[in-house]
C-alpha cells in the first residue's frame, strides 16, 4: 500500500482499507536525478505523478526559448501537464526534477480504469481538478491585479517552503518578475521587518 498518498485520498474522500489496497496496486514507484526530465513539451502527458519526496518544477519555454515557471509540486503533491493528460494531446510544458525525486506514477490507461470502477475516485479528482483551477484563477488575479511585492508575500503566505526548496530565478519566473526585482523585493522587507 501506498500510505501517503491514500492519508491524502482520505482527507476528501471514504476509502475501506480493500479500496486502498486496489488503488494502491496502480500506482508504480519511481525515483529520478536530480535534472531528470519527467516530460518534454510535445510529448503526451501519459502520467499523473504524486511526489513522495523530493521537488519538481513544471515550466513553458517562450518563444525566445526562455523558461517560464508555472508550478512547483513537493511532498503529497500531484503534477501533471492536465491539457494534455486529459485530453491526450502533446504537452505544452516541461517538468523536471529540481532536486532527487521519488513518486508515484499513475498511467492515463489505469486512471481510466479507477475512475469507472472506485468511485470515491472519481470524486477525489473531480476535487482536485476543481482545486487547480481555483488556483490557476487566483494565480491569474495576481499576476494581472497585484504588485510583485504583494505576489511576493502571498506566495510566502500559502508557499513558504517554497523559498528554501526552489532556486531563485525560478520563483522570480513563477512571479513574473526579474530576479533582481525579487531580490529588491526580499531586501526592501528586510529592512521594512527590522524598522
Amino acid at each position: 500500500m501506498a500510505p501517503e498518498l491514500i492519508s491524502i485520498l482520505r482527507k476528501d474522500v471514504q476509502l475501506d482499507d480493500a479500496e486502498a489496497e486496489y488503488i494502491s496496486s496502480f500506482f508504480k514507484k519511481r525515483t529520478f536525478k536530480r535534472g531528470a526530465i519527467l516530460l518534454n513539451a510535445g510529448e503526451q502527458a501519459s502520467e499523473v505523478f504524486f511526489v513522495l519526496n523530493g521537488a519538481l518544477h513544471q515550466f513553458y519555454l517562450d518563444e525566445s526559448g526562455v523558461e517560464k515557471s508555472c508550478n512547483f509540486a513537493f511532498e503529497n503533491e500531484f503534477i501533471t501537464d492536465l491539457d494534455s493528460f486529459s485530453k491526450q494531446n502533446a504537452a505544452t510544458s516541461h517538468i523536471k526534477a529540481l532536486t532527487e525525486t521519488a513518486v508515484l506514477s499513475l498511467t492515463c490507461k489505469d486512471m481510466g480504469m479507477l475512475l469507472r470502477e472506485v468511485p470515491s475516485v472519481a470524486l477525489f479528482f473531480r476535487i482536485l481538478v476543481e482545486r487547480i483551477a481555483a488556483e490557476s484563477m487566483e494565480r491569474t488575479k495576481s499576476l494581472l491585479a497585484y504588485t510583485p511585492q504583494k505576489r511576493f508575500l502571498m506566495l510566502a503566505e500559502a508557499r513558504p517552503d517554497i523559498f528554501l526548496r526552489v532556486p531563485q530565478r525560478y520563483i522570480a519566473q513563477y512571479l513574473g518578475i526579474a530576479p533582481e526585482s525579487l531580490s529588491r523585493i526580499r531586501k526592501r522587507l528586510f529592512v521594512e521587518a527590522k524598522s
